[in-house]
């Protein structure tokens, strides 16, 4: 079956058929049923992939989470997003990366080491916003701004922009 379902999944995530109503809806039917995540919203073009084998690879949603146009998760570390997550047109996550000290001069000879990562309740990544592997946490309300490349953790609530992305504010939330 989940074969199946993968099989599914890749004939049909760059269809434009599958941006109407009714086949939109059979899109989100598929990635919910292959990830077991029953609020996952994906639209066109969108990959969730293993870019390296790892036994401890994992890719989990706890909640309503939006994916947008165009964008690529790689999950080889682990990703867990929590809910009320969206995750903008173009936005890129990288959860592995090759060994840069100590090693050899071709790169692709150097060991790969892997990074899980949380998304928290209410974060919000951008369009075209870069996660690198350093990035462990993007904390509850987090916001990172379109095209920022972001390096490090963030703090709750708090607005990162820019290449690297340092924090540029606070969100002002005024709900009761």
């Amino acid at each position: 079956m989940k074969f199946l379902l993968k099989f599914l999944i890749l004939i049909f995530r760059n269809s434009p058929l599958f941006s109407t109503y009714g086949f939109r809806n059979f899109r989100w039917f598929l990635y919910r049923k292959f990830y077991n995540a029953p609020k996952l919203y994906v639209d066109e073009r969108v990959v969730i992939s293993i870019a390296h084998s790892n036994k401890n690879a994992f890719f989990k949603c706890q909640g309503e989470v939006n994916i947008g146009l165009d964008v690529y998760i790689d999950y080889s570390g682990g990703v867990e997003i929590k809910d009320k997550v969206a995750i903008s047109e173009g936005a890129k996550i990288f959860t592995h990366n090759h060994s840069i000290h100590d090693g050899k001069k071709n790169w692709k000879e150097n060991p790969i080491v892997f990074s899980s990562l949380l998304i928290e309740d209410y974060a919000w990544i951008g369009a075209d916003a870069i996660i690198l592997p350093s990035v462990s946490l993007i904390a509850e309300g987090s916001i990172v701004a379109a095209g920022a490349v972001l390096t490090k953790n963030t703090e709750a609530y708090g607005i990162y922009g820019g290449n690297p992305a340092v924090k540029i504010g606070v969100r002002r939330i005024n709900e009761k």
